[in-house]
């Protein structure tokens, strides 16, 4: 009889937290261009505050981001190396498919809406 992983469960969170597209652009940004301010991420994604404290919520509270104060702002950055490798990974498959979809636009495929967009 074969075991389960003893953090299949921990695992499974993890995915489940990636799993909207919101929190996947954040620890995506995170993990492939280093600790960054809300501030910042506001700025880079324009979404507004509460947004973005909605989606960092879930990731925080897993570990999969850490925040450190400094001074007025907390610098928040993915802590661990195995959901850094992991999020980098997605991040440069993420890259190779919007090559390759670049590539069929612009050969006339047409793209069917925005996937990226944050939903409410």
């Amino acid at each position: 009889m074969v075991r389960p992983y003893a953090d299949v469960g921990r695992a499974a969170g993890l995915f489940k937290a990636l799993a909207h597209p919101a929190r996947l652009e954040i620890a995506c940004r995170l993990a492939s261009e280093g600790a960054k301010t809300q501030k910042q991420l506001i700025g880079e994604l324009g979404w507004p505050q509460s947004t973005m404290a909605r989606h960092l919520a879930p990731l925080r509270n897993l570990g999969l981001v850490h925040g450190e104060r400094r001074g007025t702002e907390v610098l928040l950055a993915v802590q661990s190396p195995v959901v850094r490798h992991l999020m980098q990974s997605v991040c440069d498959w993420l890259h190779e498919e919007d090559g390759r979809q670049g590539a069929s636009d612009s050969a006339g495929g047409a793209r069917a809406g925005n996937e990226s967009e944050v939903e409410a």
